[in-house]
């Protein structure tokens, strides 16, 4: 074997060794990703139906041309 082939099949592991480990970096990243939840947004649910029932009162109390100032 000469040198060109040993540096060859050095070049070849060092590559192959970076290829596993950004592929390692790349699933952790994707683990951290599907680790994360999704906020519990049924308390703003609730409070939107409240301000939407109040805001439908207030449109109908201010369509009638009696109960303006």
């Amino acid at each position: 074997m000469d040198i060109k082939t040993i540096a060859g099949i050095l070049g070849l592991v060092i590559t192959l060794g970076g290829l596993f480990v950004q592929v390692g970096q790349i699933l952790n990243r994707l683990e951290v990703v599907e680790a994360r939840t999704v906020p519990n947004i049924a308390p703003l649910e609730k409070e939107l139906s409240i301000l939407r029932t109040e805001l439908e009162g207030l449109k109908a109390r201010n369509s009638n041309p009696l109960m303006q100032w």
